[in-house]
């Protein structure tokens, strides 16, 4: 497996993808006047740039279990990424840790969705690879091994947005019946409960002080 292969694949890797309709793809640098004053701007080449912290064993071991379940082509790519190319390997194991993270937390609050997603993750990651490797070969057959899988990945997200299209309607419709109870009838049974309730109240005031 040649290095520029590999190199291709950790950029492609490292591209920041939306999942669903979940993640925030990128998130903007705040407006000016709510930076601190203190802090390094972007460019500042005298900013105190540390280098960040290897991944942990314990998140690696959870990564590349990960990536060996549900993409083994991947897991074996990034296993010669990490010989070849360690800081690039650091890289791209922290965005597929990111992208891990979403999917749990996404996993505990709806688990229909999150297998849901899980498959477009999986069509994702097969696209990146065979994008790497398509770019040195240019080779017609993983062209149309592409085109299959965005084919796929198109048919998903239309099917996720027809089941959301279709909570919705069901939603609105509970919501039309709870418009339909409300009437000029109802208003008036709100006002003789609390007429009543008050005048109640009222009448026990007055036995407590005459007694």
């Amino acid at each position: 497996m040649s290095r520029a292969f590999l190199s291709t694949l950790a950029i492609g890797f490292l591209a920041v993808f939306i999942i669903g309709r979940d993640v925030v793809a990128f998130v903007p640098e705040p407006p000016a006047d709510e930076r601190r004053s203190d802090s390094p701007k972007t460019g500042d080449r005298t900013a105190d740039k540390k280098p960040r912290a290897d991944v942990s064993e314990s998140d690696l071991t959870v990564t590349m279990a990960f990536a060996s379940e549900h993409h083994p082509e991947l897991a074996r790519l990034l296993e010669q990424l990490r010989k070849s190319r360690p800081h690039e390997f650091q890289r791209a194991v922290r965005e597929l840790i990111q992208q891990i993270q979403t999917l749990e937390k996404l996993q505990e609050r709806n688990s229909t969705r999150y297998a849901h997603q899980l498959e477009l993750w999986k069509n994702d990651s097969q696209i990146r690879v065979l994008v790497a490797k398509w770019s040195h070969t240019q080779n017609d057959a993983l062209e149309q091994e592409i085109r299959g899988l965005l084919q796929q990945r198109r048919d998903m997200k239309l099917a996720q947005l027809k089941f959301d299209q279709q909570r919705l309607t069901e939603q609105l419709q509970k919501v039309e019946k709870q418009i339909a109870t409300v009437s000029d009838s109802e208003l008036e049974r709100e006002w003789e409960q609390l007429a009543k309730k008050t005048n109640s109240s009222r009448k026990a005031g007055n036995k407590n002080s005459s007694n």
